[in-house]
């Protein structure tokens, strides 16, 4: 076999050089980046190469001098083939730490090769049409894609002419009524919507009181319902509203007479929307045993509150990923309404894909930009 060893600048530069002197036939034996031209004693560093072992069998040395002097289309396609091999086989290894960090950070598995896999692929769209590696370029697709695998409802819909019952369920303690409070304030005070507010909590007194506060502030309406009839008079009541919001008791999961309570009074409103509302600190495995109680219930959007209580948003994306329910709002704080935002991708990609790691992988491949 003939041995040779190339350095370039970059990995394509490399391929390059294999592509033209041993053709298509090369093996890659092994890839690495080097230093060379160190000044002062190694005090001022040299430039950065990328050094790459190529072979090739010596029965296949003859043929492939005749094939890179023809141009054989067959032969420039296995030539690309085998250029998008190796590039392939460095965006992997440039990747190779990203897969253990979505782990480490509370990832679930599936979902982080998932994400792993995407921007595998998208490098490797990159690289085999020879696009320049921009970190605005490749977040944008990222982002793209990621739309795929995790949904955003994008808030409630103010353009909506029928009328809307939003419905929030989820556990004690997790903010469902200044939540509520905070999309009473959006809806009628920054969309000019006409806003009547229903609370089921029948057990806290001081839920009522907490939300009928916030509806004395914001100039809305609020009934209290004490019974699945009662809260469907409330409904019936509110006719000439544009969108009703409804608070719901506290409920633990665990507890099935309570969350069939829940249920006569769901079946009674006949919601609209209804939002599953955690804290964003929950454990994922407690997360999921909430979500697989509250299903019955029709949920499909998801809120999670107190972020400002929690520098992980492992369970955000591996809760929206596990029930395939579209994200609506996030919770970043308790002033109202400023701290409750619309789910959007931006945060999430920036969770799953910090622009430092995205640096250090462009970096790898690029090594002299």
């Amino acid at each position: 076999m003939r041995i040779k060893t190339y350095e370039a600048k970059t990995m394509q530069d490399a391929l390059q050089q294999i592509k033209e002197e041993l053709g298509p036939s090369a093996l890659i034996l092994n890839t690495r980046y080097i230093t060379k031209g160190t000044k002062w004693f190694g005090l001022v560093p040299g430039q950065r190469l990328i050094e790459v072992v190529a072979g090739l069998a010596s029965s296949k040395i003859a043929d492939s001098s005749i094939k890179t002097q023809t141009t054989d289309p067959a032969s420039e396609e296995d030539s690309n083939r085998n250029v998008e091999a190796v590039s392939l086989q460095s965006i992997r290894n440039a990747l190779d730490g990203m897969f253990q960090r979505q782990v480490e950070i509370g990832i679930n598995k599936e979902l982080a090769q998932r994400l792993v896999y995407i921007l595998d692929d998208i490098f490797s769209q990159f690289l085999s049409q020879q696009k320049e590696l921009r970190e605005e370029d490749i977040r944008s697709e990222f982002k793209q894609r990621l739309s795929q695998v995790i949904q955003f409802s994008d808030g409630l819909d103010f353009s909506q002419k029928e009328q809307q019952v939003i419905a929030l369920v989820g556990p004690t303690g997790v903010g469902k009524t200044t939540t509520v409070a905070k999309l009473a304030a959006i809806s009628s005070i920054m969309n000019h919507k006409s806003v009547g507010l229903i609370s089921i909590d029948a057990y806290r007194i001081a839920a009522y009181d907490q939300l009928k506060t916030y509806a004395e502030i914001i100039g809305l309406p609020v009934e209290l319902a004490l019974s699945p009839q009662g809260a469907r008079t409330a409904i019936d009541g509110y006719s000439n509203k544009d969108i009703i919001i409804v608070d719901s008791v506290g409920r633990s999961p665990n507890h099935e007479i309570h969350m069939a309570e829940l249920h006569g009074y769901m079946q009674a409103i006949q919601p609209t929307e209804v939002h599953l509302t955690t804290t964003a600190s929950v454990k994922f495995d407690d997360y999921v045993r909430i979500v697989d109680r509250y299903r019955t219930l029709d949920v499909n959007r998801l809120i999670f509150t107190k972020l400002d209580e929690t520098t992980s948003l492992d369970t955000l994306v591996n809760g929206a990923y596990y029930t395939r329910f579209p994200l609506s709002y996030l919770g970043v704080g308790q002033t109202v309404p400023d701290d409750l935002e619309v789910a959007n991708i931006d945060k999430v990609a920036s969770f799953l894909l910090p622009d430092r790691e995205l640096k250090i992988v462009i970096k790898e491949l690029n090594p002299n930009d």
